[in-house]
């Protein structure tokens, strides 16, 4: 006779390890307990490596439960997995690592036979492994997969409803967005903690992708800590267009005594290759590894995580000047912006002034921020008589149509470098955008997760595109109106405030909303309005560095900037050195309320000792002859 299981619902794909991987006992990984026992957590190990074109993802999980249970995990994927046994070695090693980079107790800080399918179901995949019994389907249907999903467990024994509108919501969801593969692992666990063996999954994709919305099957709170490997360093404060991003979910932090920087390093290959040879294999290059944390409620994974490639959309206008002999030994370009464009102005060096030059503007896909835009100049003989001497062609190139924001501008002739600088199109450099009428109000805000603008003015109520820029007039400390602009990214829940061409980031929660009213910028908290009387720019100036990121944000009831900037110095009067400073800003009164210089690094100093050892070497036969 059948048992008759009663269904309990944790976290799909969820949980990671928020203490040193050796010491924890329990974790989940997203799943649906089937028995009348409970699943503990929180603890599910993920490792993704991502090349732009492929992932490998390696999932483990801790489990254990009250009483002898079945675990139905489900993951959703955007195609076709390759699944085999993973090695739970590859987490001891990222473990090894992070506590090599960061070799102080870092880890209490980051929290932070087959079955017959219906029409709309398609087994591709049906393999034990381990203590998995996995199953591959495709499915183009959200009540057929639920259906396949009932006869599954019946098959194996198991008497279950596991149908649900919410499930099959879910479920209809990923299939509209073209996320149309599940992997059923049915799992044995029992009261003994233990560390079920990791599962690889390699599958294609055009972005980085974990699943999290699934997860929201459940209730509760939980931590999850992923660690991304890119070919770049990740930034989760810059997103891309169709990018998805759950709120909460940041950058993980070392915390020492000298700052919070975050979990962010470079690999080695050898260091690469020790977590796993196939994930070393797939990543060519600089390889990234960055921690990524969320602790709160599974309610609040509305999105799964996708980060894209930044492609951005521009056009190259290109000219050049007939050739003449040089009077320059080297090919050489300035670049600097006019207005909303771009523009470089060089000379390229020729065997002969016969030449003419031509242009292609190259975007290399990326998801590091900033983008870097290559303008490549390429030279061409004309036919011809032409005098003999060496010869320089002068150029212009415009570069129009990028969006507001900072790039790495890159111009190179025959395929060297002549000429690179950073550059920043500000929001106000744009023609198109809302002003906002002094008497109305604004307010950004996420209900239910997802970022939504509104502006009250009298009566009326408008909901704003969150992709719009909005100009609005803001009253400082210094009783003056100023011009800022700001921009709401959907993806991040995060708004721009622009002001004098230095741009701070609001991070939009249900306690850091953010409202004009009267001219006046505020951060709501729900219970108080905080005043915002000092602009970004006057922010960095209290600071009195060149500001690299600035956060507005809530910080012991005030609405405080936390500036990250450098400032040029020279140590002992001849090494000179970027400084890299932290500090905090009071947005009301402009106070400094906060500075912090970072300790001196070894090879800093041992630069230093050389110069003294240097000079005391010279200095006595110096003393001699005078």
């Amino acid at each position: 006779m059948k048992q008759v299981f009663r269904v309990l619902l944790l976290p799909v794909c969820l949980g990671l390890v928020a203490m040193p991987l050796a010491q924890v006992a329990l974790a989940e990984r997203g799943m649906v307990p089937i028995g009348d026992v409970s699943v503990y957590g929180p603890g599910q190990k993920a490792i993704i490596a991502w090349n732009g074109d492929e992932e490998i993802m390696i999932l483990s999980t801790d489990v254990s439960a009250s009483g002898d249970s079945q675990v139905l995990e489900i993951l959703p994927l955007p195609s076709e997995p390759k699944v085999e046994k993973g090695d739970f070695a590859s987490f001891e090693q990222v473990n090894k690592l992070i506590e090599e980079h960061f070799p102080r107790h870092w880890w209490d800080g980051f929290r932070k036979g087959m079955l017959s399918p219906g029409e709309g179901v398609e087994i591709i995949f049906h393999e034990k492994i381990g203590a998995h019994d996995i199953t591959v389907v495709k499915a183009a249907d959200a009540p057929e997969l639920v259906l396949w999903a009932e006869n599954f467990l019946e098959d194996a024994g198991i008497e279950h409803e596991i149908s649900s509108p919410k499930l099959e919501s879910l479920v209809s969801d990923y299939i509209a967005r073209d996320i149309d593969y599940f992997v059923f692992d049915l799992i044995e666990v029992t009261s003994e903690p233990r560390s079920i063996e990791p599962i690889v999954y390699r599958f294609d994709s055009d972005f980085l992708y974990y699943p999290l919305k699934i997860s929201t099957l459940a209730e509760g709170w939980t931590d999850i800590n992923l660690f991304l490997l890119t070919p770049e360093p990740a930034n989760l404060h810059w997103l891309p267009r169709g990018s998805e991003l759950p709120h909460g979910l940041q950058m993980g932090k070392f915390y020492g005594t000298h700052g919070a920087p975050p979990i962010q390093f470079k690999l080695t290959k050898e260091e690469l290759a020790s977590i796993d040879k196939d994930v070393a294999a797939l990543l060519e290059g600089d390889v990234w590894l960055t921690a990524v944390a969320y602790h709160g409620d599974l309610a609040g994974l509305t999105r799964d995580l996708i980060i894209g490639w930044i492609s951005p959309d521009a056009k190259l206008v290109f000219d050049c000047c007939q050739g003449r002999c040089a009077s320059e030994q080297e090919s050489q370009a300035v670049i600097g912006t006019f207005s909303n464009t771009i523009v470089a102005y060089g000379l390229a060096i020729t065997p002969t002034p016969c030449y003419e030059l031509t242009a292609e503007l190259i975007i290399p896909p990326t998801f590091a921020y900033p983008p870097t835009v290559i303008i490549d100049v390429t030279s061409e003989e004309k036919p011809g008589f032409c005098i003999e001497c060496l010869g320089e062609v002068l150029f212009r190139a415009k570069i129009a149509d990028l969006v507001p924001g900072l790039y790495d501008i890159v111009v190179q002739y025959q395929g060297k470098v002549i000429g690179r600088e950073r550059v920043f199109l500000p929001l106000s450099s744009i023609s198109q955008y809302f002003e906002l009428p002094s008497q109305a109000t604004l307010e950004a805000h996420t209900p239910e997760g997802a970022l939504k603008v509104y502006v009250r003015n009298g009566p009326e109520i408008k909901v704003l595109d969150p992709g719009i820029v909005v100009k609005a007039k803001l009253k400082g400390s210094d009783m003056k109106l100023h011009s800022a602009y700001l921009e709401f990214n959907e993806a991040s829940r995060e708004t721009m405030v622009e002001t004098d061409d230095v741009s701070a980031i609001v991070k939009v929660s249900p306690n850091c909303q953010l409202k004009i009213q009267d001219s006046r910028l505020f951060l709501d908290t729900e219970y108080r309005l905080l005043p915002v009387s000092v602009m970004p720019h006057q922010a960095a100036g209290s600071l009195e560095v060149e500001p690299r990121s600035i956060e507005l944000k809530v910080i012991d009831d005030k609405a405080v900037y936390k500036i990250q900037g450098v400032t040029h110095k020279e140590l002992l009067g001849f090494v000179s050195r970027e400084i890299r400073i932290e500090g905090q800003v009071d947005a009301a009164t402009g106070e400094v309320v906060k500075r912090e210089l970072p300790l001196l690094s070894q090879s800093l100093l041992a630069k230093a000792y050389t110069w003294l050892k240097t000079l005391s070497a010279i200095g006595k036969p110096l003393m001699n002859l005078l």
